[in-house]
């Protein structure tokens, strides 16, 4: 399990994932989200390729989100991927205290 922590101090917002804390304000949620898929394709690409660079692009049309990338053939080992290739992802929503 991975226990994931959202705080805001002042006008700032920080997320702890474990022991690591990240600074979040400046970038929308979706920008998040891109940075994960960029970052789990774009490793297995740079890695088996040995090139410095990896682009992705996407684009948001009302509910979709669209993208395009050169593949490595090895996408299928990103759990990112993954999640939004198959939609397995499930959120419970609990009352609150």
């Amino acid at each position: 399990m991975v226990l994931v922590k959202l705080w805001r101090d002042n006008n700032d917002y920080y997320v702890s994932i474990e022991d690591k804390v990240i600074k979040v304000s400046g970038l929308r949620p979706i920008d998040y989200l891109l940075i994960a898929i960029a970052y789990g394709l774009g490793v297995r690409y740079l890695d088996k390729y040995g090139v410095r660079d990896f682009t992705i692009e996407c684009e948001i049309r009302n509910d979709a989100l669209n993208c395009r990338s050169a593949c490595s053939g090895l996408e299928d080992k990103c759990f990112v991927y993954k999640l939004v290739k198959r939609g397995n992802f499930s959120l419970t929503c609990l009352s609150q205290p």
